[in-house]
């Protein structure tokens, strides 16, 4: 018998997988005898958890998602990650107990592994946990029993992220055939989200920046400002990435009625070169998120105004703010102050020079002048005039660094604002 016609059919279950009722299989045997459970095999095993479901001196009620459950999940980014990955696993687990669908049914919910506790319910006569429907109960193991559901069971405590892809656009302007790209939301905290972008094949290789923002649904206007992608490739240390902390808890982006556009360039914002569903109009695509440290460590670096020959002949002030994400990667933003008042939230630059709509490449540079680092560029009509870049310490931490931010990427030579960065700077090196 066809075994997806089993999946299809929960009358047929039973007789499809009378083998998986054998008492003399463990439930990890269990699972990793049974193909369709073989994401959750390869998972079980990347956790180190595949021997404690083998354990015969102990008893365990599994929730198994069957592979399907898995097809909106980044599994490469979970393998990767073993401890959030645990405790993703664990919130599948019961210990104590082999609770069959009749116990469940008598409850409102049991206490998993991982220490939350998971709902049980009933959705149109079909049991469901976590709001997640069974498709197959009772398969019995020798130290438990197993119950496959067609969903991936998320803690409120796993460091969650979700990607979505952008499409490439045809347009008229210079990038004419557009770029695909990804914009990811990664939980951060309560109320912010660090919202990233990533160009598939890196920079453009356009002598711009590329603007992108956060759009309505409903009347197409912006709702949030993301950091500009830069669009030049003069080293590799340009990636095709830009990041940006946004006011928005997580679960508010991902259930956002919108779309992300990514621009040619602030002067031309009507050739769109990428383009994606977001939130309410697309399944994205579950992955770990950040293993954020515990209080992190911030600093503030002042920018100077540059003097320059430029469209920008006064320089702009500004500021670096350098905030400690995990381990070894800090969020630099650059924030630019156009009124000079302290404030870097109350205009865009081209307020100050209104035919200057342009975007402000910025870089980290070695003590030698080599860009050692991409940072984000500072769209020039975004009203809270910053942006952000995800920087490894190794890179912070060095003597001698410091930031460059220009008049555009066309005009690179004018430099509108500087300051060091690292060790030499104070502070405590990066952060």
């Amino acid at each position: 018998m066809d075994r997806r016609a089993c999946l299809r059919s929960p009358s047929l279950l039973h007789s499809c997988f009378q083998w998986t009722t054998n008492p003399q299989f463990s439930i990890i045997q269990v699972v990793s005898n049974d193909n369709d459970l073989g994401t959750l095999a390869s998972a079980l095993q990347a956790a180190d958890l595949a021997e404690t479901l083998g354990n015969e001196n102990a008893t365990f009620t599994v929730f198994a998602p069957a592979n399907p459950a898995f097809d909106n999940v980044d599994v490469q980014s979970l393998t990767n990650n073993p401890d959030p990955l645990r405790d993703l696993l664990n919130f599948h687990v019961v210990q104590g107990e082999a609770l069959t669908a009749s116990d469940l049914e008598g409850r409102e919910s049991v206490t998993t592994v991982e220490g939350q506790e998971l709902q049980i319910g009933s959705e149109n006569g079909t049991l469901t946990v976590g709001g997640v429907p069974v498709s197959q109960s009772d398969v019995e193991a020798s130290n438990g029993v197993a119950h496959v559901i067609g969903g991936v069971l998320i803690p409120g405590s796993f460091p969650r992220r979700v990607s979505y892809d952008l499409a490439a656009q045809s347009n008229s302007g210079a990038i004419s055939s557009g770029v695909e790209g990804t914009v990811t939301f990664w939980e951060y905290n309560d109320s912010q989200t660090l919202v990233t972008l990533s160009l598939d094949n890196g920079p453009t290789g356009a002598s711009v920046s590329h603007p992108a923002h956060i759009h309505n649904e409903g009347d197409g206007e912006i709702a949030i400002y993301l950091s500009p992608l830069d669009g030049t490739n003069r080293n590799e240390a340009n990636d095709g990435t830009s990041a940006r902390l946004v006011d928005r808890s997580f679960d508010t982006l991902a259930g956002f009625n919108g779309y992300v556009n990514i621009h040619e360039s602030v002067e031309n914002l009507g050739n769109i070169v990428a383009q994606g569903d977001i939130g309410s109009n697309a399944t994205g695509t579950l992955g770990a998120g950040l293993s954020l440290v515990d209080n992190p460590t911030t600093n503030t670096k002042e920018l100077t105004a540059q003097p320059n020959n430029g469209d920008f002949s006064n320089g702009v002030p500004g500021q670096l703010r350098l905030r400690e994400l995990t381990a070894d990667q800090t969020l630099v933003t650059v924030r630019l102050d156009p009124d000079d008042d302290n404030n870097f939230e109350e205009g865009p630059t081209q307020g100050s020079l209104q035919e200057a709509t342009v975007s402000h490449p910025a870089h980290i540079h070695g003590s030698g002048g080599a860009i050692q680092d991409y940072l984000s560029p500072v769209d020039g009509t975004d009203s809270k005039a910053r942006s952000s870049q995800i920087v490894p310490n190794d890179v912070l931490n060095s003597d001698g660094i410091y930031v460059n931010v220009h008049e555009s990427a066309a005009n690179l030579q004018y430099v509108v604002s500087q300051g060091d960065v690292g060790s030499s700077s104070g502070g405590g090196g990066g952060y």
